[in-house]
């Protein structure tokens, strides 16, 4: 009776080895499957996962220094005109975020962004052509991001965004205005005021979300 027990006992443990070896295989199968590629969609990474814009997806995800997949829920979105996410995209491209660093994709996609009437970037380009740095950012252009120093654009732009941003978004307008000024002569502030007044946008004027983001 005990050599009929301890057979029985051993075939039990057996198949219990023989179990957890299966679990086992079919973990690291699972592991395997895992895909190296960024899915299509994600996930929103904060707690309400019944967001639908995907540029405030995106800015979630800006937000905890995961800037490729920021970029990934942008670029589309920029691609199809959306002018919060052509301001947010070059701010990767003038940092190197996630993106291979360029200047001239950052320009261009501020650029238009701006004829849009995004104010964020409007005052990034005064930034660009003033070269003078944005306090508190890394938005720095003293040594130049590509191009040449051009008061009047700079004055445009920033004038621009002092009449039709935030409050917050005038008053970095007003702040870098006063910055300039000084270097500029009567004759450029009055042509400068004319290019201001004249502006409108192209091809239409965008719906800002109104979120407020900077180079960190």
């Amino acid at each position: 009776m005990y050599f009929i027990r301890e057979k029985a006992s051993k075939s039990r443990t057996n198949i219990v080895l023989l179990f957890a070896i299966l679990i086992l295989s079919l973990g690291c199968q699972q592991v395997k499957d895992i895909p190296d590629e960024i899915p299509g969609q994600l996930p929103n990474p904060v707690k309400d996962f019944t967001e639908k814009d995907n540029y405030i997806i995106g800015l979630n995800w800006y937000r905890q220094q995961n800037y490729q997949i920021a970029a990934k829920f942008w670029k589309p979105l920029a691609e199809e005109g959306d002018c919060d996410a052509r301001y947010a995209l070059g701010l990767l491209y003038f940092g190197g975020l996630g993106v291979g660093q360029s200047y001239e994709k950052a320009i261009r996609l501020w650029s238009e962004s701006a004829d849009q009437g995004q104010a964020q970037a409007q005052i990034s380009l005064g930034v660009v052509y003033s070269r003078i740095s944005l306090p508190y950012t890394s938005l720095d252009c003293k040594k130049g991001c590509g191009q040449y120093k051009d008061l009047l654009k700079a004055y445009r732009w920033f004038g621009v965004a002092h009449e039709i941003g935030s409050p917050h978004e005038k008053k970095v307008a007003e702040e870098s205005l006063n910055r300039i000024v000084p270097e500029m002569t009567p004759e450029q502030i009055r042509e400068g005021d004319s290019l201001v007044e004249a502006w409108k946008p192209s091809p239409s004027l965008c719906e800002a979300r109104g979120f407020y983001i900077v180079a960190p």
